[in-house]
C-alpha cells in the first residue's frame, strides 16, 4: 500500500524529540536522528549503507562508517519523502535522465571477492510504469556493478508494455554480460508506492557442488529463486563464473543505458548471504514492528 511521509523537519516540528520516542526514533546528543530500521540494518553489519536522505550534494554518505561515500550526478531531488515509517530520513527521486549516484569499485560489492555470497537491499519507488528500454523488451537496468567485459550484478525493471510486464528481477553475469542467471517477481505494481527488494547472489560459481543461485525477496517475502529451474549458476546456457572488475557500482542505473525514473531509500550491501529471518526483521521495522 502506499505510504505518505513526514519530513524529518515536519515530523519533529510535530511531535519534538520526545515524540520521535513512540515512533522508534532516537535523537543523540548530536542532534543526529537514529530509526530502528537503521540500527536493524547497522547491527548485520554491512559493507556499506546508504540512506540518501541528504539536502543536497555532492556526496551520498555511507553510514556504516566504511566511507564507501557516493556521488550524485546529474539532478537528483532531495529530500522525497521516505519509505520507512514513522522515520523522518528523506529518500532522492531520479528523473530518468542520466541522475544517478556513484560509487567507486570495491571488493566489498563483489560477489566472488567475499566467499560468503553477497545482498544488495533497497528500497525503491516506481513513478512511471511504462517506459523505454534498453532493447526491444522495454527494460532498465536500476541499480548494479558492470561494464562492458566487467559485468557482474544488476537489478532489471521490466515496463508494463514488455512481454513481462513490471518485473523487477535479479541477475548475476559473467564479465562478457549476455544471459545471466535470475531470480524476479511479476506484481501488479503501483506508481508512487515503495518496495522492499533485496536480491541475494550465493557464494560460488558454476563448479559449486551445493547449487548456489540467485534469490530475491519482495517486501520481506522470498520469491522465485533456487531450487525453481533457471536461477543456478550452474545451467549451462550462462555457466555463471563471476569475476571482480573495476567497475563503480550505482545507484539509479548499472552503466549509463538506462536509468529509473523514480525514488530511491535505504540501500544497503551485505558482503554475504542474509537470511529469510533477516530479511524479514529488516522489512517489519520498516512497518513500524
Amino acid at each position: 500500500m502506499g505510504r505518505k511521509q513526514l519530513t524529518r523537519r515536519q515530523l519533529l516540528a510535530v511531535t519534538g524529540p520526545a515524540g520521535l520516542a513512540a515512533f522508534g526514533v532516537t535523537t543523540p546528543l548530536d542532534g543526529a536522528v537514529v530509526s530502528t530500521y537503521e540500527k536493524k540494518v547497522l547491527a548485520k553489519k554491512p559493507a556499506a549503507y546508504w540512506r540518501l536522505g541528504e539536502t543536497k550534494g555532492p556526496e551520498a554518505i555511507d553510514r556504516t562508517g566504511n566511507d564507501h561515500k557516493g556521488i550524485y550526478r546529474g539532478t537528483p531531488r532531495f529530500q522525497e519523502p521516505g519509505a520507512i515509517i514513522g522515520d523522518t530520513d528523506t529518500a532522492i527521486a531520479l528523473d530518468g535522465k542520466r541522475s544517478y549516484v556513484e560509487i567507486s569499485t570495491h571488493k566489498d560489492f563483489s560477489q566472488p571477492t567475499s566467499g560468503n555470497g553477497l545482498s544488495v537491499e533497497v528500497w525503491v519507488r516506481p513513478d512511471v510504469l511504462k517506459f523505454e528500454g534498453e532493447t526491444d523488451d522495454s527494460y532498465i537496468h536500476w541499480l548494479g556493478k558492470g561494464e562492458t567485459k566487467q559485468h557482474e550484478w544488476a537489478l532489471r525493471f521490466y515496463s508494463r508494455k514488455s512481454r513481462r510486464p513490471n518485473r523487477i528481477s535479479a541477475y548475476i553475469f559473467n564479465p562478457e554480460g549476455g544471459l545471466g542467471a535470475g531470480a524476479y517477481f511479476e506484481n501488479t505494481l503501483r506508481v508512487g508506492e515503495w518496495i522492499h527488494v533485496v536480491a541475494c547472489f550465493d557464494a560460488g560459481d558454476a563448479d559449486t557442488q551445493d547449487r548456489p543461485g540467485v534469490q530475491i525477496y519482495m517486501n520481506g517475502q522470498r520469491r522465485l529463486g533456487p531450487p525453481s529451474p533457471g536461477t543456478l549458476y550452474r545451467n549451462p546456457q550462462w555457466h555463471i563464473k563471476p569475476v571482480y572488475g573495476t567497475a563503480p557500482h550505482r545507484l539509479g542505473t548499472r552503466d549509463l543505458k538506462s536509468f529509473l525514473t523514480g525514488g530511491l531509500d535505504e540501500v544497503a550491501i551485505y558482503p554475504r548471504v542474509l537470511t529469510r529471518q533477516e530479511i524479514l526483521e529488516n522489512h517489519m521495522a520498516a512497518n513500524g514492528k
